[in-house]
């Protein structure tokens, strides 16, 4: 799955989530989010912004409960670490180069 696609899925779920009016559907759409962690994880440069924005949406919404809010702040939370973690790792293995002397 490439990541405008991840994104433009995300973007249409951002759009949606004012006219989520049921505790059961806030639950599914949580859910889906938990299953698909491992992509946004493999993306989280991208779509990192975009999942802070659904978690704030959800956040302004009364439909979403609060062991719901907390799920995504968990997903949100734990998808700024995968990406800090793969980028330090990253680093880790590929040392800048030095600098040469002129």
């Amino acid at each position: 799955m490439n990541v405008q696609v991840v994104l433009g899925m995300l973007n249409i779920l951002l759009a949606a989530i004012p006219q989520m009016t049921s505790s059961k559907v806030v639950s599914q759409t949580v859910a889906w989010l938990l299953q698909i962690e491992p992509i946004l994880v493999q993306f989280s440069e991208d779509l990192g912004p975009v999942i802070s924005n659904i978690v704030a949406a959800f956040s302004a919404n009364p439909a979403t409960t609060a062991t719901q809010l907390a799920a995504l702040k968990v997903l949100d939370a734990k998808t700024d670490k995968d990406f800090d973690d793969a980028i330090a790792a990253y680093l880790a293995n590929n040392p800048a180069p030095a600098a040469s002397a002129s």
